[in-house]
């Protein structure tokens, strides 16, 4: 009876320790925009009506330096793996180019946070834009997740949710029940609903394919912001930069950087060019406010579960906002089929608005200076971090997976289902986020690499290099933060140093002279990219 008695307390005291372990460890929502610039919160200096990322801003912690791979699906095989691009297989983009570390999907060795988290107890659910599977590989579902939407291969290869036919009102405007964001969050609330009941912590990446183009909002948003960019970029621009400098995300002695020759003059453009322009905006600008809407339901969702307590939000970019101009690349003169902003157009709000969207630094996704790779990074969790926090950071999206598991006690295994996986080369934010240091160190610096692009940081000091020039731009960006003053030719030590390292862990991931892979890239790709390359005289008017 005794030796039964403390069975039963030892049994009772493991359960007791098992669920208080549950308990403390929080609830985990990694929430990815797309395509959306540094400055379009209004936390980071926009005038987009976002209130609810504003308020996990002003409750949480902000990082005037956030990095991110530049584009698509190279950021996300980053963030859900924690691996450099290249390490991951997703060096180029979602297409095998024929080497392992361009096959275009996430390989075996580099573990999702759906595995890991899993296989420490974790429920994992995923809504959203995927794009980093290939060759019947690396799915959702494949790949550590419970619960996924959208559960369909088209979905997860193209990075949209299929609707199918897609519900529209008499102008052409999507109807709310059909609206990406809209279904996208609704399916992440679903699946919230569906395991409220469970003791088990959670881990929900939702990601959203909002702001992307083609460029397409719902009406009652649209309106909001009709006549808003009639000033043009360049006053939107300067705006937002007298803004960022009152909030305290730039310094006051900040300079804008020089603006692209290519850009068009505003005030040069006809009253209907102008006015064409302005649309545009104003839909990007709708799409951005249904975004932050969409994640005030989802607060209120968790709020209204129970959820929302014990739960660390984390919200970013996967890169800048673009310099694709539909008019020009893939078809979209011929293919837009409607006026911009609804159903069947095919529009996006090209480098000129873009140029506004990454204020105050230079260049868009896919190039590797500022503009292309830092992004907004808001973390909110009430129980370890300091409120209305703005700190330097200098992250990157390698840091998050090793962060989740520290705050998730998740061990991150030596050996997965036979396989040895990838060491993790980031650093955990948390002493950032807790307000123990305002930066992460790292001596070994930062790199990228991007169909030829090239990038390394150490310090203070950053290199670039944009294809097809083999030559190093240098900058300070401790003085220098918007890249305005290329200091290379002052300092050819530092040039030597960061060139070798960036060449060192070129190759132990399995980077390549982009020469060697032109050839192979989608005929698509490689027309977009050399227009990007030929476009240096203005034209006179938008199309």
């Amino acid at each position: 009876m005794k030796k039964t008695f403390i069975t039963l307390l030892s049994i009772c005291s493991l359960s007791l320790a098992v669920y208080a372990q549950k308990q403390d460890r929080p609830n985990i929502v990694v929430i990815l925009a797309d395509d959306l610039g540094y400055s379009d919160l209004g936390a980071y200096g926009s005038e987009i009506a976002t209130p609810n990322l504003d308020r996990l801003a002003e409750e949480g912690v902000r990082f005037r330096q956030f990095y991110n791979n530049s584009i698509c699906a190279p950021t996300r095989a980053s963030v859900i793996t924690g691996q450099y691009q290249h390490k991951a297989g997703v060096g180029y983009f979602s297409n095998d180019l024929g080497l392992p570390a361009y096959q275009g999907y996430i390989n075996a060795e580099s573990l999702t946070f759906a595995e890991v988290l899993k296989a420490n107890g974790y429920i994992t659910l995923t809504s959203g834009k995927w794009h980093v599977s290939g060759k019947d590989q690396s799915y959702p579902w494949q790949r550590g997740f419970d619960k996924v939407f959208p559960k369909n291969e088209n979905g997860a290869n193209s990075g949209a949710p299929g609707f199918g036919k897609v519900e529209t009102d008499a102008e052409g405007y999507p109807l709310s029940a059909y609206y990406s964001t809209n279904v996208i969050n609704a399916h992440a609330q679903q699946f919230l609903d569906e395991i409220k009941g469970e003791s088990k912590p959670f881990f929900l990446y939702l990601a959203h394919t909002a702001p992307h183009w083609p460029l397409v909002a719902l009406p009652e948003d649209v309106a909001k912001y009709k006549g808003k960019y009639d000033k043009g970029w360049f006053a939107v621009r300067k705006e937002r930069f007298d803004k960022q400098k009152k909030l305290g995300i730039l310094t006051q002695d900040a300079v804008l950087s020089v603006p692209d020759q290519d850009l068009y003059d505003w005030d040069k453009l006809s009253f209907d060019n102008r006015r064409s322009w302005a649309k545009k905006m104003e839909v990007f600008a709708a799409m951005v406010d249904r975004l932050d809407q969409s994640i005030g339901s989802l607060l209120e969702k968790l709020k209204d579960n129970g959820q929302l307590e014990n739960t660390i939000i984390i919200f970013l970019s996967d890169n800048g906002a673009p310099a694709e101009d539909l008019v020009k690349w893939h078809g979209g003169a011929r293919i837009n089929e409607g006026p911009v902003g609804t159903v069947g157009s095919y529009e996006s709000q090209s480098k000129n608005w873009s140029y506004a969207s990454n204020t105050p630094f230079k260049a868009y996704k896919d190039y590797l200076h500022e503009g292309g790779i830092n992004t907004p990074f808001i973390a909110w969790f009430p129980q370890k971090i300091k409120p209305n926090t703005i700190v330097q950071g200098t992250g990157h999206i390698i840091d998050l997976a090793p962060t989740l598991y520290e705050l998730a006690r998740a061990k991150y295994p030596k050996s997965y289902q036979g396989i040895k996986p990838h060491e993790l080369p980031g650093k955990s934010l948390l002493p950032v986020l807790t307000g123990a240091v305002d930066t992460i160190d790292r001596p070994e610096g930062l790199f990228w690499e991007r169909a030829g692009n090239r990038a390394a940081r150490i310090g203070k000091w950053k290199l670039v290099s944009t294809w097809p020039s083999y030559s190093w731009e240098l900058y300070d960006l401790d003085k220098d933060p918007t890249e305005t003053t290329d200091v290379a030719r002052q300092n050819h030590a530092v040039v030597s140093q960061l060139s070798q390292a960036y060449f060192k862990w070129a190759k132990q991931n399995g980077v390549v002279d982009f020469a060697q892979l032109e050839d192979k890239e989608p005929t698509s790709m490689r027309l977009f990219r050399k227009s990007k390359e030929q476009e240096s005289t203005p034209p006179a008017f938008n199309f």
